[in-house]
This record gives structure tokens, sequence and C-alpha cells, in this order.
């Protein structure tokens, strides 16, 4: 079947930029998650943490025509959406020129987005809602597949919180610790000698043929999905707060999740939609404060023996500030047991290996103190 190798190149893509990119799987999932749902995305963090280069390898990778703006207050409408051609005004008629802009490319990323002039803004808004231009009287379909943002800030100023909206799904970057300089240095290097003779491993049309049989999948397992979603988005408003518009998308969201994964709607189930949806709501936060409500919330939401193990942790470490140490060894041998049929159970490990590294070595930290 044509899809389910479809599905496989995503997982292919994800692969791929996962090698090259030094710890950077959240972004590449979130950009992924982003062009398969055909949604906006924004990547919030410092000046040289490879968004323009994770979305220029990701444009590469799908043989996407792409769109890059660095905006500033000083940025031209015209620089967005093209110029007018001077031929025609000549002649008295005003017409643009839409080649080499966002209006005819497949994806686009807009740089420091919050910084560019009200007017830009103003158009910027029907492009990413209704994929459309008002150029005077004539309404112009934007051809931009995925909108790409980036920028060192949430905005706080009023004016900026509906185009904000408009990038439900965002990640937060950083820059790697003194520590990790050495595997940084390396990744690094390897991807700007491996950009040069990068090829694509899809196409566009690929990826809108997978975007058109995520939303069939959807609408055919609404009841289903609905199910297993809505209890866990409920729960998770309580940490949380996120709009009715970016809520109803959510079943795409996770649609879209489970196919980079390599996951097939015929080996979905009640488990794998539900880990899928935890996973997803991580792209949901408002700010990067969030993230810590984020983490609240998976520690009681995690299926299987994780939250219980979560648990045990915070008790081992309050045990070993008592100074109850037999106990805690105790405790110990519990969750090591817990984590051992943690990582017997694949859809466990397929979904939350990060998290089951981070808790076994949070176990080997405390083994150490005992």
């Amino acid at each position: 079947m044509e899809v389910d190798a479809l599905i496989k190149d995503v997982s292919k893509v994800r692969q791929y930029l996962n090698v090259y990119f030094y710890k950077f799987s959240d972004e590449i999932t979130g950009a992924l998650i982003a062009i398969l749902s055909r949604e906006n995305y924004i990547m919030i963090g410092p000046p040289g943490t490879a968004k323009t280069m994770l979305v220029a390898s990701l444009s590469k990778l799908l043989k996407a025509r792409w769109f890059y703006r660095l905006l500033t207050k000083f940025t031209e409408l015209e620089e967005i959406i093209g110029p007018i051609d001077v031929v025609e005004l000549l002649k008295g008629n005003v017409k643009r020129i839409y080649a080499n802009s966002i209006v005819e490319a497949d994806v686009a990323l807009l740089d420091e987005i919050f910084n560019a002039s009200s007017a830009i803004l103003n158009t910027l808004l029907t492009i990413l809602n209704e994929r459309v231009i008002f150029d005077g009287g004539a309404v112009v379909p934007v051809k931009t597949w995925t909108v790409f943002g980036a920028s060192n800030r949430v905005p706080d100023e009023e004016e900026l919180q509906a185009l904000y909206d408009r990038f439900p799904l965002r990640t937060f970057t950083k820059y790697a610790s003194p520590e990790e300089t050495e595997d940084l240095l390396r990744t690094g290097l390897a991807l700007r000698q491996e950009y040069e003779r990068m090829i694509h491993i899809m196409t566009m049309d690929d990826i809108k043929k997978i975007n058109e049989y995520i939303n069939k999948i959807v609408y055919e397992n609404s009841e289903l999905l609905v199910k297993h979603v809505s209890p866990l988005i409920a729960a998770y408003l309580d940490h949380v707060v996120i709009s009715n518009r970016t809520r109803v998308k959510v079943p795409i969201y996770v649609m879209a999740y489970l196919t980079i994964l390599g996951i097939k709607p015929s080996d979905m189930d009640a488990s794998s939609i539900r880990a899928a949806t935890i996973k997803v709501l991580k792209y949901l936060v408002h700010d990067k404060e969030d993230l810590s409500e984020y983490e609240a919330f998976v520690s009681s939401h995690m299926p299987g023996n994780l939250s219980t193990l979560y648990d045990l942790i915070n008790e081992i470490k309050a045990l070993i500030a008592n100074n109850a140490l037999t106990i805690a060894r105790e405790k110990l041998r519990e969750a090591e047991e817990l984590m051992d049929k943690a990582y017997a159970d694949p859809t466990l490990y397929k979904f939350f290996q990060t998290e089951m590294a981070e808790i076994k070595d949070a176990l080997s930290m405390l083994r150490s103190q005992l």
C-alpha cells in the first residue's frame, strides 16, 4: 500500500534529522507534526540554536520550495508577498510579482517574527489562518503549506497575542551545556558537511497524500479518538491554558505523531492514542514556564509503571534526606524492578524512552547515595 511506504519514509526523515541535529528531538518532532497536519509551528529560543538550519534541512529532505526572511521593523511588505510589477504599472495595471515570495513557497520561515511592522503583522494573520492575502481588491491564495516562526521571546504585547495564537505548536530551544560541547561539535560539523549533499527522501506531494490520509483516519475514528484524547486534554487544562481552536485539532496532531513513529492506523489502539496525546500536549504550552506544568502533568499521567516510578523517586529522595536509608534501599529495589518491567513493555519504550532514560539516571544517582 502506498501510504504504508510513505509512513516509513516519514520515519526515515525523522531518523535522518535526529542523527545530524544534536539533542533536537523535540524540535524535529514538532516540525514534522506541523508538516503532516498542515499547521503553523514556532521555535522560541536564543539565536544560534539551529532553528533556521532545521527548516532548511527539512525543506531539502521534502524537496520543498522554501521562503526565508529575517523580519525587522524596517522590513517592507513587498519583501514578504512580492514587489509591484513595474512593467504592468506603466501600463496602468497594479499587479504584483509573487514568484520567490511567501505566496509561492511550500514552506516558509519567518525569523524574529514579532519584530515585524503592523502592516506585515496584519497580512500574516490572514496568511496563517486562511492561507490568503488581500492584495488590493483581489483575494490571492497563498500556497505555503506550513509557516514556521522563530523568535527569541514569547510576546507579551496585547497586539501580538492573536499572531502568537496562530502558532499552536511550540518548542523552546536552548544552548548546549558546556559538558555537551564535544558531542555538539562532532554533530554540528557532520551536519555542515552533510547539508551540501543532502537529497530528498520525500516530496511535498507525498506529504499532502499523508495529510489527506491522516484527516480521513481522524474523521473515520473520531469517536475512538475523542473518547481517549478528551480526558487527557481536560486534565491538562488544570496545568496549561489551550484555546478551543487548538483543542479541536489535537486528534489530528495525535495521528500525525503516530505516523511519525511509524505506527499505522491498523496498529492504533487505546494505549497508543493516550500515549501519543501525552507526548503531543508538550507542544501546546504557552511559554517556557509552562514546561514545568507539563512535567507535573506527565508524572501523574504516564502509563504503566512510570507514574509509580516518579512517585517512588520522590519518596526515596525524602527518605535519604531524613536518613531512613534502610527503607530507602527497599524502595529503590522496588523501583528498579518496576523499571525492568517498563523496559520490557514495547509500547512504553516506543513512546517514552527519553523519560525512561531520565528515570533510570535518577535511580542510578540515588543508588550512588546509598
